[in-house]
């Protein structure tokens, strides 16, 4: 606007609003469905359009005939809506349809199979009517869903809010597809409850409900008050049960060492019913052994403490602290030990020889050993005197009684005379000898014999 004081200006901006055309809620470009009809009977096929601005619909027949809404024919009708009405079905109006919807924004298509049987059979599930899954949160779940019959049943899913969902159409999280299959996407727990699918066809309607659960982690089964005892040797079984398949089981030993179910190692195995096994336990054994049974919903523990009872050896019969021994009298020398595990007794003799008590008896020089202990000297010499020592010894600790072996005077006089006569010592050492060997047998009470 101009005017003699000055001018002024007004801008509008218009903006076209155009949106693609969407068929039955059905989103992308093509779209297909099976229908089903009998023969001789009327069939509705919805073609229901939206879209900015309102779309254009027809729909294309076999054999390229084209019937735009609204059209109005002797047997087949076109409603404003689109729906396609088809009037007394024949056997040869089976085949594939395709209703179009176009606008500015673009076009979409619906392919419809329809299919036609002369005969009316009920529906029939082919799976279970009632089933119930467990839901993990997160992951994608199939609820499957089929039926057999003529005509061939269309399948609608009811969703736990009530809303039906035909097939191929998606509502967010929900996807029903073409062969019955409902697929829901990440579900969260919202998503348990009952979900029912339904087959309907003119004979009829049948209903199937599949229940999704939240899933939970294990329960083991066992428990263990107190401490589990056992004696040093004996074999330790700890079970370990869960209430829930396709658990991942585990034990964690006092060493840190982890077994998984089932596995061997060494004296140690975990069984296929996750029970512990534990051969031949030992001291080292001790502990606290930890069961872990887990799943993708969490994981439940089970600790127990393990004492493995054991005591260091004691010798209960051992030899008397000092003896003397004869030529051709044998001596014996008692050594019984007890304890947890069971002790290893052996002889040390006055040379520093070694002597192991073993399960069968052994004969070493003029030494017997007995398998209870008992060390037998038979026919003793000089040169058997000296300190013996008997020692019993376990993991847990060790043991010990000594003996001192002295020989008669006669013998030591006759060993002497003996190796004097095999000129061992000189003549000059004979009586320092002679007097040394008195001197020890007044202090020690020795008589001459």
């Amino acid at each position: 606007m101009n005017a003699h004081a000055g001018q002024d200006r007004k801008v509008t901006r218009v903006e076209i609003l155009v949106s693609p055309p969407a068929i039955n809620g059905l989103i992308g470009t093509t779209n297909s469905m099976r229908v089903s009809s009998v023969r001789d009977q009327r069939k509705l096929i919805d073609c229901e359009t939206t879209g900015t601005p309102v779309p254009r619909v027809m729909w294309v027949l076999p054999e390229n005939v084209v019937l735009p809404a609204p059209y109005y024919g002797s047997r087949m009708t076109v409603h404003r809506n689109g729906t396609l009405d088809i009037r007394s079905v024949r056997m040869t109006d089976a085949g594939q349809l395709a209703c179009i919807a176009r606008n500015e924004g673009g076009e979409t298509k619906l392919v419809v199979h329809l299919d036609v049987t002369d005969i009316l059979e009920r529906p029939k599930l082919k799976s279970p009517k009632m089933e119930s899954l467990l839901l993990t949160v997160g992951r994608t779940i199939n609820l499957n869903c089929s039926f057999e019959g003529s005509p061939t049943p269309q399948l609608t899913w009811i969703l736990l809010n009530g809303s039906p969902l035909l097939s191929g159409a998606q509502f967010n999280k929900f996807l029903h597809k073409s062969d019955g299959t409902l697929v829901i996407s990440n579900p969260a727990l919202s998503e348990a409850g009952t979900y029912r699918c339904l087959g309907r066809n003119a004979a009829g309607m049948v209903e199937r409900t599949v229940t999704l659960m939240p899933g939970h982690k294990p329960e083991i089964n066992n428990r263990y008050n107190s401490p589990v005892s056992i004696m040093n040797g004996q074999s330790l079984h700890l079970h370990c049960l869960s209430n829930t398949d396709s658990v991942h089981l585990a034990w964690t030993l006092p060493s840190g060492m982890v077994l998984n179910r089932p596995q061997r190692a060494g004296r140690y195995a975990v069984l296929p019913n996750g029970t512990l096994s534990i051969q031949q336990a030992a001291v080292h054994d001790r502990g606290s052994y930890t069961c872990r049974a887990s799943n993708e919903y969490g994981s439940s523990l089970l600790t127990v403490p393990v004492i493995i009872i054991a005591y260091p050896p004691r010798v209960t019969s051992g030899p008397v602290p000092a003896t003397y021994a004869k030529r051709g009298v044998a001596v014996q020398l008692n050594c019984l030990a007890i304890g947890i595990p069971k002790a290893e007794v052996a002889w040390e003799t006055p040379d520093r020889t070694r002597l192991i008590v073993s399960p069968q008896p052994r004969l070493i020089g003029n030494k017997y050993l007995h398998p209870q202990g008992s060390l037998i000297i038979q026919n003793p010499t000089i040169r058997d005197a000296g300190l013996y020592r008997c020692t019993a010894r376990n993991v847990v600790g060790v043991d010990s009684k000594t003996i001192l072996i002295q020989m008669t005077y006669e013998e030591q006089c006759k060993c002497f005379v003996r190796r004097v006569m095999e000129r061992e010592f000189p003549l000059g050492e004979l009586l320092n000898y002679h007097e040394n060997v008195l001197q020890r047998n007044e202090t020690s009470g020795i008589q001459r014999g």
